[in-house]
């Protein structure tokens, strides 16, 4: 998301004293801010202000996610386990016919993807369009010319003292005729400020002159999932140009690819490049899939499509995993991960099957412990009466050290020992409990998983 705090904001942050991190001390910090900001680390340098550190913001803990979970702004922020379902094919050997070969998709998912890619078939242009023998599209010029009006500009708006604020904008990729569209997480939302709208603005070309339309929408934030970075938004219109999704299983090294979107705020700008890797995992706790790229990838990009050279899109662009250090080293999530996610959150508004504790928790490093005479691990500030860890011997005040013999520090640390596990499995919790006169015990039970259900 191309930031435009940079530009404007930066002056109020100066002259009012908006600084993000004096808004809230915290000792975990979400990522999903802005791109020009990396993901920030739990801060392990910072000696005072101990007090503070130790009441940084509770987070539901679970497992953690694809960019980190939301922490920075909200009371409580839901930290789930990561189990995206791989999404390995077989492969037909023609991705030009074929959108359904490279998905192993529930069903149900199937269903949804089927309707929403409904009436979108292979794009035609007006003219003279040459193809290769393969059927991908022999001038690049002419893909683009077909597909440019599915990429839209995405406007974000936050409330700041009071006001209405632009704050940032990213691309997203329209993929439904009747107004779905695909972007990243921390292009929709950001753990800085609360967003107050979402603007959609659609290109619509003239078949008969070239001349090129421009609407904007209100957008619906139909639901978002961090361990992905993707959100889901719905603008209310009809026929517009969407994108087919492709099979991103059916790339190779070398491939062509084609990278459209909204770079610091410049409207349907194109890249080209190639694939310079596949099944890269860019993060340790995930099992999402990215495709690297040599295609220029700059701020504004993020939620932008990646096309192979039959128009399909094959990766959502993703700037947040681009290092600043490097250059020629672009990312996209691969769209045949992203299937699955599309799904859940139209249908659910959430991702299914992570798993999750269901409490709600202080995080005591070691070194807080040390100089706090408090336990490390995870403080138990509330349960969830409703999910299974209430009928656990869990209570209140209980610290977390370790589970399934793991010691645990944080919900990153809890994340890496539950992220393959599903709900309802059973995990063998070791608290240290302190009783009425002040003496601690360790105690070891059992503990169900339950599933985030995106509350």
């Amino acid at each position: 998301m191309y930031d435009y705090n940079n530009n404007n904001m930066n002056d109020m942050n100066n002259t009012n004293g908006m600084n993000r991190q004096d808004t809230q001390s915290q000792q975990y910090q979400g990522s999903f801010s802005t791109e020009p900001q990396p993901p920030k680390k739990p801060n392990t340098h910072k000696t005072g202000r101990v007090i503070a550190l130790i009441a940084a913001v509770a987070v539901l803990c679970g497992g953690a996610g694809f960019g980190g979970a939301f922490a920075a702004n909200k009371a409580m922020s839901m930290v789930s386990g990561s189990s995206v379902s791989d999404t390995t094919t077989s492969s037909d050997g023609s991705s030009a016919d074929s959108q359904d070969s490279g998905s192993s998709l529930s069903s149900d998912a199937q269903e949804v993807i089927d309707s929403l890619q409904s009436g979108v078939s292979g794009h035609t242009t007006s003219g003279n369009v040459e193809y290769n023998s393969d059927g991908t599209y022999a001038y690049t010029r002419d893909l683009v010319k077909a597909v440019k009006d599915s990429i839209v500009y995405i406007e974000v708006y936050v409330n700041y003292r009071g006001q209405e604020t632009l704050y940032g904008a990213g691309s997203g990729i329209v993929i439904s005729q009747d107004g779905y569209i695909l972007t990243n997480a921390h292009v929709a939302e950001n753990d800085t400020y609360p967003v107050s709208r979402l603007v959609v603005n659609v290109n619509t070309t003239d078949p008969n002159t070239g001349d090129s339309v421009s609407n904007s929408y209100d957008a619906e934030l139909l639901g978002s999932d961090t361990d992905t970075d993707l959100a889901v938004l719905k603008i209310d219109a009809e026929g517009l140009t969407a994108a087919k999704l492709g099979d991103s299983d059916e790339l190779s090294l070398g491939d062509d690819v084609v990278v459209i979107g909204n770079p610091l705020g410049l409207e349907t700008s194109v890249s080209k490049g190639v694939v310079s890797g596949l099944n890269r995992q860019v993060y340790d706790d995930n099992s999402v899939s990215a495709i690297q790229t040599d295609t220029a990838i700059n701020s504004g990009n993020s939620g932008g499509g990646m096309f192979n050279m039959y128009g399909e899109v094959v990766g959502v662009v993703n700037m947040k995993l681009v290092n600043d250090n490097a250059e020629n080293l672009g990312f996209a999530i691969t769209i045949n991960d992203a299937k699955t996610v599309i799904s859940d959150l139209i249908t659910k508004g959430y991702v299914t099957g992570r798993p999750i504790l269901g409490i709600t928790c202080l995080q005591v490093s070691d070194y807080l412990g040390a100089i706090q005479g408090m336990t490390p691990g995870l403080l138990v500030t509330d349960i969830d009466k409703s999910l299974a860890i209430a009928n656990s011997e869990l209570v209140v005040g209980d610290t977390i050290t370790a589970i399934n013999g793991t010691e645990v520090r944080s919900v990153d640390e809890v994340s890496e020992v539950i992220k393959d596990m599903k709900p309802g499995d059973t995990v063998t919790v070791t608290v240290v409990r302190t009783d009425s006169r002040g003496r601690d015990k360790t105690v070891k039970f059992d503990v169900q998983l339950s599933e985030y259900s995106g509350s």
